[in-house]
Parts: structure tokens; C-alpha cells; sequence
């Protein structure tokens, strides 16, 4: 059967104190096989092996129970150092956001607003913000004949995973972003235009056509450096409203203008360049293009 070794003599083989040993005993993990004489209890070389194997799940902060499971074969090592590395690394991802949020804080001016409002956005979750988004949408679809597909693509796309230190641009970004979704106007913004993409009394083609003439004027007018608020800016805002009060058969300019004040809400613009942000992307150019027509309308 081999040498039997004393309490004392497996502490020295592994470097394991007798009270840590004597532990594990009393808990059912080394159980002896054995016991001298006078009482005491004694190991084999098999139990050095065992010692090791639970000193190497207790440094990788495995409970004892599941160690117990493991050492009686009720649960395989596989699936037990599995679940600690998930627990591993959502601890680390989650000190990477206190160091973050510290790091942001102290860039920023280390005052207790600062420090709170970084803390907000460091420790939301990925999960966390697409919730965020996805009770947005909800609201966005309530009541109205758009497709499942639409609201799920509008959920991803608006969704981006951070990483584990985000810049400051984009924890700026998420915090503008999670403040415009809870505003009651924008959703109504949102409502607009997601109506507007299942309309079946839209004319798309020409919607689309009276949309294109409007950009290139604007692309126009921008490299001439007009303001979207000038007569110019006015002039094309107008034509614009014109072109798609025709599409739908009647003159209806007014009341075309006010609808379109709506769908092209400046911060529909900025919505989707606070999501580049978030994905660390640069916005696309034609986000300016838009942002200037609805201002224009406006």
C-alpha cells in the first residue's frame, strides 16, 4: 500500500499548514486512510495528489462544496473551472470599470459630480444598455402596424457592446443617449418615422426621390457654409415640403412642413452619431447633411 504519511509529514510534502489539512478533513475533502494507534490520522502518496488539486481550486477562488462535488465525481472539473473563469472575468470586467471610472474622474476634474456621473455609466452593463434600448423601442412599435423584424434591427443596431474601459467620448456618448430615449418628444420623433416605413399611403419612390434633390441641396449649401436657419436654408426646407406634399396627391404643404419638422428632428441626427460614438466608428458624413435639414425645417 506504500508509506503511510502522518498529518505533519503530508503539510510538509505539499506546503500545506496541519490546520488547513485538519480542515479539509473535518469538511469531508482528505479524508484519512487511516489512523495510527494513538488516533491519528495518516495519508498515502494519493493524498498528496488530492491536497494539490484542492489547494489549485481554492487559489481559483472554488468554493468548497463544489470542490466536494469534484472530489466525488458528482460534478466534473470541466464544468467547475467553466463557471468559476465566467465569475473570473466578470470580476475583472468589473474592475476595469471602477478603474475607469476613477481614471475618467481624475481626467475630468475629481469633483463628486464627475465621479458620479462617470460611476452611472462605467457600471452599466452591456445588458444593461441594451435594455435600456429595448424599452425604448417597445415604446417606439406600442400600438403601432410595424414589423417584429424592424424593432429587434433598431435594438441591435442601437446597442453596441463597450468595452471594459470605455473612453470618455463614449461614456459621454451612453449618458447622452440614455437621456434623449427617456425624452417623451423624441419618442414621438421616433414614432413618426417608424410609421412613416410601413405607411402603405406613402409614396416611397417619390419620398425617396423629393429626400435625395433635398440632401444634394443641402451637401450644396453646407460647402458654401449657408445656415440651415438663412434665407437659403428656409428656401430648401420649403421645396422640400412642396416636393413631398405633391407624392401624396394634394397640396397639403402646412401641414406636410409640420410632419416633416417631426421626422427630421435634429437629434434623430444626433441619435445615431452618439451609437458611432458607442461602436468607435465616426459618424457618417450625411448625420450633418440631415441634422442641417431638419434645423432648416425647423
Amino acid at each position: 500500500m506504500g508509506q503511510k504519511l502522518t498529518i505533519g509529514a503530508l503539510a510538509r510534502r505539499t506546503g500545506v499548514p496541519v490546520k488547513a489539512l485538519r480542515f479539509y478533513s473535518d469538511e469531508g475533502l482528505l479524508p484519512p486512510a487511516d489512523r495510527s494507534p494513538s488516533g491519528y490520522r495518516l495519508y498515502t502518496e494519493e493524498h498528496v495528489i488530492r491536497v494539490d488539486l484542492i489547494r489549485a481550486l481554492r487559489d481559483a477562488g472554488v468554493d468548497l462544496s463544489a470542490i466536494g462535488r469534484v472530489l466525488r465525481h458528482d460534478t466534473r472539473l470541466e464544468d467547475v473551472l467553466r463557471l468559476r473563469l465566467v465569475a473570473v472575468e466578470s470580476h475583472i470586467a468589473g474592475l476595469k470599470r471602477v478603474a475607469s471610472a476613477l481614471r475618467l474622474a481624475l481626467q475630468s476634474g475629481a469633483t463628486e459630480t464627475n465621479l458620479r456621473r462617470i460611476t452611472m455609466a462605467t457600471h452599466a452593463s452591456n445588458e444593461d444598455r441594451r435594455q435600456v434600448i429595448a424599452s425604448f423601442y417597445e415604446k417606439v412599435a406600442d400600438g403601432l402596424p410595424i414589423e417584429r423584424r424592424w424593432v429587434d434591427d433598431m435594438i441591435d443596431a442601437s446597442s453596441p457592446p463597450l468595452q471594459d474601459d470605455p473612453s470618455a467620448d463614449q461614456l459621454d456618448a451612453w449618458l447622452e443617449l440614455h437621456a434623449l430615449v427617456q425624452d417623451a418628444s423624441f419618442l414621438q420623433t421616433k414614432r413618426v418615422n417608424a410609421l412613416d416605413a410601413f405607411s402603405k399611403e406613402l409614396d416611397l419612390g417619390g419620398f425617396v426621390d423629393a429626400q435625395h434633390a433635398a440632401m444634394v441641396e443641402v451637401a450644396e449649401a453646407r460647402s458654401r457654409g449657408s445656415s440651415p436657419t438663412s434665407d437659403e436654408g428656409r428656401a430648401i426646407g420649403e421645396r422640400f415640403a412642396r416636393a413631398l406634399a405633391k407624392t401624396g396627391g394634394a397640396d397639403e404643404v402646412a401641414a406636410t412642413r409640420d410632419r416633416l419638422r417631426i421626422k427630421y428632428d435634429p437629434r434623430g441626427a444626433r441619435y445615431w452619431e452618439l451609437v458611432a460614438i458607442l461602436r468607435g466608428d465616426a459618424p457618417p458624413p450625411h448625420f450633418a447633411d440631415w441634422r442641417w435639414l431638419g434645423e432648416a425645417l425647423a
